[in-house]
């Protein structure tokens, strides 16, 4: 059942003007467009909302939402490397960011980042949530991985103003993430709450530096984190006003972003509606709704407006009867439309750029053990990725699409297999019948699965080449043969077939 109609408009409009929705389709529902017309802050884009054979479509969704409200701020999730939503069906030509921080050449990462800044102007996209400059202390970590820059703070501060640098040079707002630092935790803040247990020196000495790079560098937004982290209280960071204060402590004078609030960290505790309220009372200025396609039916109806009228009743009413101060949302309001306005002055009707060559940089940030090069005309690929989190999605295999451009490929999966142990006697039948075996994981240190089934695999097959596309744990490469690929980007993937098939 919908929510009733609010009743004063001022208040109607300040709730709306802080609220980013995702939605359903490639066009703008009716609701939304009610929205637009109410002053709502904007939307994000999420794979549902485009269409992978059609590279126009985003811009002519763009230019549908600027004209029912010009200052409508669109964000959209673009790291590059496993994160992309406007490269998807192929996959990202930029080898993301664990290559570029092995690579540590900052020139480079300010013109790859310049390059994703202006593809996502190309589609008339205000914000790119990235970079995301947290330092991955933890190898353990199953949400940032490959997406961070590295596992030390000065090579991630140095990349993250460079990033920074270069998607602002496109006119297009960069947003580091996931403040105070998602890189030294286990647990993914989409599906769980997360703890990063550190103390205040180790906050300020690892994980704030990049984020203080980013803020010199000028960076116009920044994103909270859902995770807790017990030295600056038990709220989550995005709930917490010590945290969100400490951001500006740090000189960020910005728009603050909430992570999505219908993360479990968010959703799964205190609720969407009311962790929105939280989030903005603790100092945030956006509230990013999230990502209705993660639960298609709520009582029968579309979740998107059911999704978005909840967080927006929540904070209507928390406006209404002063539990969030008029004066703390207008102050926000504010922050926005300042944004808004820059945007505008910046922002051009930039071409789509030709397809980045990036197989070339994971060719000399890769490491290779042993001759991977597969001696028969045909090879088995098993792919034994997990899903590594809500934010990546599924692991697409373009290993398998690189690889078949040069050779036959039989590939097995094992994504319906549930049990470890069917799984790992599965690959392990698959690998005992084929001449050449590639094995495809992420992260075995942080996946009992995968784990296993790699074990199971060598077991019978210990000249099998096993391609880690997740953070390496180099001393750990149990493989005679293997690649240490950094990533799973179309870019990483043409990378390994070339060296597999000989042609590197």
């Amino acid at each position: 059942m919908l929510m009733p109609a609010l009743r004063d408009p001022a208040l109607s409009r300040l709730a709306h003007s802080l609220l980013w929705p995702g939605f359903a389709g490639r066009t703008a529902p009716d609701w939304l467009r009610r929205a637009l017309d109410h002053g709502l802050a904007g939307v994000v884009y999420f794979a549902q909302n485009l269409d992978p054979a059609d590279p126009d479509q985003p811009r002519a969704l763009s230019a549908e939402i600027h004209g029912r409200h010009p200052g409508a701020l669109i964000g959209v999730d673009e790291e590059g490397g496993i994160v992309t939503r406007l490269e998807a069906a192929a996959g990202s030509s930029t080898p993301g960011n664990a290559v570029l921080g092995r690579l540590d050449d900052i020139d480079l990462t300010e013109r790859v980042a310049a390059w994703t800044g202006r593809l996502v102007a190309s589609a008339g996209i205000d914000v790119d949530l990235a970079p995301t400059v947290d330092v991955n202390a933890d190898p353990r970590n199953p949400v940032i991985g490959v997406r961070s820059f590295g596992a030390e703070p000065d090579v991630v501060a140095r990349h993250a103003a460079a990033a920074v640098r270069g998607i602002q040079s496109a006119g297009v707002a960069a947003c580091p993430k996931h403040f105070p630092g998602h890189g030294d935790t286990v647990t993914d803040s989409h599906l769980a709450p997360a703890t990063a247990d550190v103390t205040l020196e180790q906050l300020h000495a690892v994980h704030l530096p990049p984020f203080r790079a980013a803020i010199e560098a000028g960076a116009k937004t920044l994103m909270t984190a859902h995770i807790r982290v017990p030295a600056l209280g038990d709220a989550p960071a995005t709930l917490n006003p010590t945290s969100l204060r400490l951001a500006r402590d740090l000189g960020f004078d910005g728009v603050l972003i909430t992570d999505a609030v219908d993360m479990a960290a968010i959703r799964g505790t205190v609720g969407s509606g009311p962790g929105a309220v939280g989030a903005l009372a603790a100092g945030a200025d956006l509230v990013c709704i999230g990502n209705p396609a993660l639960n298609p039916q709520v009582g029968g109806e579309r979740t998107d407006q059911v999704e978005f009228e909840e967080v927006l009743h929540a904070v209507y009413e928390a406006l209404r009867s002063g539990a969030l101060p008029v004066a703390r949302a207008e102050e926000a309001a504010a922050r926005l439309a300042e944004l808004s306005a820059w945007r505008r002055d910046h922002g051009d009707d930039a071409e789509r750029p030709a397809a980045f060559e990036g197989a070339d940089l994971v060719a000399r940030a890769a490491t290779v053990v042993g001759d991977v090069r597969l001696g028969s005309a045909s090879a088995t690929v098993v792919d034994a990725r997990t899903k590594r989190s809500v934010a990546v999605g599924e692991a697409l295999d373009f290993f398998t699409v690189a690889l078949r451009e040069r050779m036959p490929v039989e590939r097995v999966s094992l994504a319906g297999l549930d049990a470890t142990a069917a799984a790992a006697r599965a690959a392990a039948v698959a690998a005992d019948r084929t001449e050449e075996v590639v094995l495809l994981v992420n992260q075995p240190q942080s996946s009992p699965f995968e784990a296993a089934v790699q074990e199971a695999v060598l077991a019978v097959r210990p000249d099998a080449v096993v391609v880690y596309a997740g953070w390496p744990a180099e001393g750990d490469v149990r493989a005679g043969r293997a690649v240490l690929a950094l990533g799973a980007s179309r870019a990483s993937a043409v990378y390994v077939a070339r060296v597999l098939s000989g042609s590197a």
